[in-house]
């Protein structure tokens, strides 16, 4: 009976009922699938108000499994999941980088998010637990001033390293209820303001209130919030919503995950 309760307890309606509840909440729940599984985070490029994104990542595959011939593809969405480019790089070193401009994305000067993936169709030395993920660095630059580096920081989809096009989303739970609050570890006075970058790692719809406002965000919409309040509190039915940071004090920019 306790087995039958667990099991019940562990699945997706059950984790919604115990995170609506707040018992024992799931904030990132593991995925089950009998293939090896290449994840990527959410990561947020832009190109708006001067700015440009450089992207580090390395050829995983290679470095840890020493698969050849394996290759990335990197899907770049807009801010309302509007899906912009696809690029595939075959020819990989032990370290990359992709520099992402407004050129780059046809000219367009805004904000979004963009994931990588891993794939091999080599199926000798990886089994069906295996799974990469590559939580890299993406460095922002104003200005072309020096960038500001800052790593992964929402898991977003997933997807079969054998390439079989089919991607998954859902890592991060939610609840029914705007019944979780998270507190940035730190103090934001005395900056000229802070930028909040919120992406919705999940296929529900996102509620969230900051300084008394509310919010909503469709799946897999990204939003850019201004604030100036000191301690930033988020209520929110997201159980890992957690903003990457823009924070600005004269001419210097310090980005980093909360």
């Amino acid at each position: 009976m306790k087995s039958l309760v667990k099991k019940l307890a562990n699945t997706n309606i059950g984790i919604l009922l115990r995170n609506s509840l707040n018992f024992k909440p799931v904030s990132l729940k593991h995925f089950e699938k009998d293939y090896p599984i290449s994840v990527s985070d959410a990561f947020l490029w832009r190109t708006d108000n001067g700015y440009k994104t450089k992207f580090k990542y390395s050829d995983i595959l290679n470095l840890f499994y020493k698969l050849k011939n394996s290759w990335v593809e990197f899907h770049f969405y807009s801010k309302n999941n509007e899906l912009i480019k696809i690029e595939k790089i075959n020819d990989l070193n032990l370290s990359n980088e992709l520099e992402i401009s407004s050129k780059y994305l046809n000219n367009l000067e805004d904000y979004g998010t963009f994931y990588i993936y891993h794939f091999s169709e080599n199926t000798k030395d990886l089994n069906n637990k295996d799974i990469i993920s590559n939580r890299c660095y993406s460095g922002y630059s104003q200005n072309n001033n020096l960038y500001s580096f800052v790593h992964g920081n929402t898991l977003g989809k997933f997807t079969s390293i054998y390439s079989n096009k089919t991607f998954l989303t859902d890592i991060v739970k939610t609840s029914l209820f705007q019944n979780h609050t998270y507190t940035i570890q730190k103090y934001f006075d005395g900056f000229d303001k802070n930028e909040l970058f919120f992406t919705n790692p999940t296929s529900k719809d996102i509620k969230f209130t900051i300084d008394n406002k509310d919010y909503e965000l469709k799946s897999h919409y990204s939003l850019l919030v201004e604030t100036i309040t000191p301690i930033i509190s988020i209520k929110s039915n997201c159980l890992f919503l957690r903003p990457t940071i823009f924070s600005y004090k004269g001419k210097y920019l310090d980005v980093h995950h909360s």
